[in-house]
């Protein structure tokens, strides 16, 4: 993958300095929800559910691994505030979409659950407190890492996903 890939949306550096400021990863987490949430939309049904292969997750099955990431770093996010060390499960993520069957779901529910997940996200970081950014996360058993360094990878990882679903369908 290229560090740094362009389309209609803006541009995302997968290398880029992470944010100095808790308010720009939630402006830009904002910012990237809406505008993706807009062009997701776009995405006929049958096409959002097509599977490239029996290995690989259809887009509506990638919106549903979003989800499930937005509500496992919520845990974490909350969790840390109320701690002085995290020690949080790996996050499953094939048994995760597997178990809830994405390809079930109304595309149009699943992206708003996206969307409004994500406008709570950004939300909830603002309000992290700077001391807390520091506090150190185990998940699963990796290494440990700031909370900071979950906010911001959280952001990276969405954009990341966003852009593969834009390559594929052409939005």
């Amino acid at each position: 993958m290229p560090s740094q890939y362009v389309n209609g949306f803006g541009r995302y550096s997968m290398n880029a300095p992470k944010c100095s400021s808790i308010d720009l990863v939630a402006d830009e987490l904002i910012e990237v929800v809406q505008l993706f949430a807009a062009r997701l939309l776009l995405i006929d049904d049958s096409a959002a559910r097509h599977k490239p292969s029996e290995e690989r997750w259809s887009i509506i099955e990638v919106v549903g691994h979003m989800v499930d990431s937005a509500t496992n770093n919520h845990q974490r996010f909350v969790r840390a505030l109320q701690s002085d060390h995290l020690e949080f499960p790996k996050y499953e993520q094939n048994s995760w979409v597997k178990s809830q069957q994405y390809t079930e779901s109304s595309w149009g529910d699943l992206i708003q659950l996206w969307k409004f997940y994500n406008l709570h996200l950004a939300h909830l970081i603002r309000r992290i407190p700077d001391e807390k950014m520091r506090v150190k996360c185990s998940i699963g058993s990796n290494d440990p890492v700031s909370l900071s360094f979950l906010v911001d990878d959280y952001v990276t990882h969405l954009k990341h996903h966003l852009n593969k679903i834009s390559e594929r369908s052409g939005i």
